[in-house]
C-alpha cells in the first residue's frame, strides 16, 4: 500500500476533486489558503494510473507536486473501496525514483565497477568461483541496463538512452580496463619467476563459449530484472543475475587480451555483445507487459515504441547468427 499526497494551487482543486470522485477515492484534504493537500492511499499497483490521470491533468506537471511513499501498515475505520484500475506494475517515474541518479562519471559507479572488475580478474585466474560470485554482488551493472530499457520503452526523452548506454558504456569499459591490467601485471610476475606460468582456467574460458546456457542466462536474468522492477521489488535481488552475464566476460576480455589471446578475446567479445542486447530486449519486453508506460501514450508513439521492439528482436537476432558463424570459422 502507498499514500499518496498531492498539493495544488486552491484554484486548481476542482480538477482533482472530479478524479477522486470519478474513482471513489477516500481523501483527506488540508486547505492552506493559496494552496490545497490532499492525501490518500492505495494499493501498490493503482499508483500506476492514478499518478498517469495527475499528471494529465497538469498536476504534477504543470503545476503542483506528487508525493509518493511506502505504507507499512494502515488501520483506518473508514472503506478503503476505490475504482482506481489495477496495473501489473508501478509507474515508471516510481521505478525511476528507485534507481536513483544514474550517470557514467559517478565516483561511486565507476569505484564499484573498479572493486567488482578486480574481484572478477582474481577469479577468473585462480579459478575460483566464489570469488567471481563475489564481483557479481558487487558490480552495479542493473541500473543502466533499465534505465536503458525505459529509455525505449516510453520514448519520452533520449536522455534515458543516452545516460543509460553512457552509464553501461563506461562501466564495462572500467572492467575490461581493470581486468587487462591485472592481467598483464599478473604476466609479468609470471615472466620473472614470482608466480607459476599463467594457466587459461577453465572459468576463463567458459567466458569464451557462446552456448545455449550462456545465453538462456542472459534472457532469464534479463526477464528476471524486468518483472522484480516492474514490480516495484528490491532490484538487489536480481543485480547478481545480471551482473553475471556481463561483469565476467568484460573481465575476461581484458585478461586474454594482455595475455595476447586475441581469438579467444573476440569470442568474449561477441558474448558480451550479446548478452547486452538480450538483457535490454528482455527488460524492454517485461516492461512493455507489465504497463510501464505512459496511458496517455498516443496511437502513433505506441506504433513506435512496437516498431523499436521489433527492430530491437530482428538486431539481436542477426547479432545471434553473425557471433555463431564468427566462432565456428574462429575455431
Amino acid at each position: 500500500m502507498k499514500e499518496i499526497q498531492i498539493t495544488l494551487p486552491s484554484d486548481r482543486k476542482t480538477l482533482l476533486d472530479e478524479l477522486i470522485k470519478e474513482y471513489s477515492v477516500n481523501a483527506i484534504s488540508y486547505d492552506f489558503g493559496p494552496s490545497i493537500r490532499y492525501e490518500l492511499t492505495v494499493s501498490n499497483y493503482e499508483t500506476n494510473i492514478f499518478i498517469e490521470e495527475l499528471k494529465a491533468r497538469g498536476i504534477g506537471t504543470a503545476y503542483g507536486t506528487i508525493l509518493v511513499r511506502p505504507v507499512s501498515l494502515l488501520i483506518s475505520s473508514r472503506g478503503s473501496k476505490n475504482t482506481i484500475p489495477s496495473s501489473a506494475g508501478v509507474n515508471r517515474q516510481e521505478i525511476l525514483a528507485n534507481l536513483g541518479d544514474i550517470s557514467g562519471f559517478a565516483y561511486d559507479y565507476l569505484l564499484l565497477s573498479f572493486l567488482a572488475s578486480a574481484l572478477a580478474a582474481l577469479g577468473l585466474l585462480n579459478n575460483d568461483a566464489v570469488v567471481i560470485i563475489a564481483s557479481m554482488i558487487v558490480a552495479p551493472l542493473l541500473g543502466p541496463i533499465l534505465l536503458t530499457s525505459l529509455g525505449l520503452l516510453t520514448l519520452e526523452t533520449r536522455s534515458f538512452i543516452t545516460r543509460g548506454v553512457f552509464a553501461e558504456f563506461t562501466g564495462i569499459i572500467t572492467v575490461v580496463i581493470t581486468a587487462a591490467f591485472i592481467g598483464g601485471f599478473f604476466s609479468y610476475l609470471s615472466s620473472i619467476n614470482i608466480l607459476p606460468p599463467i594457466d587459461l582456467t577453465t572459468e576463463l574460458l567458459n567466458r569464451t563459449r557462446l552456448d545455449l546456457a550462456s545465453v538462456s542466462l542472459a534472457i532469464l536474468g534479463g526477464f528476471a530484472a524486468g518483472i522484480v522492477v516492474a514490480r516495484g521489488l528490491d532490484v538487489s535481488i536480481v543485480g547478481v543475475a545480471i551482473a553475471a552475464s556481463l561483469c565476467p566476460p568484460a573481465a575476461t576480455i581484458g585478461i586474454l587480451s594482455s595475455l595476447g589471446e586475441i581469438t579467444l578475446a573476440i569470442q568474449a567479445l561477441g558474448l558480451l555483445l550479446l548478452n547486452i542486447f538480450v538483457i535490454n530486449l528482455s527488460c524492454t519486453l517485461v516492461f512493455w507487459i507489465f504497463g510501464v508506460k505512459s496511458t496517455g501514450i498516443s496511437k502513433r508513439q505506441s506504433d513506435k515504441v512496437r516498431r523499436f521492439i521489433a527492430i530491437w528482436i530482428i538486431i539481436v537476432t542477426v547479432l545471434l547468427l553473425l557471433i555463431l558463424i564468427l566462432a565456428n570459422i574462429i575455431r
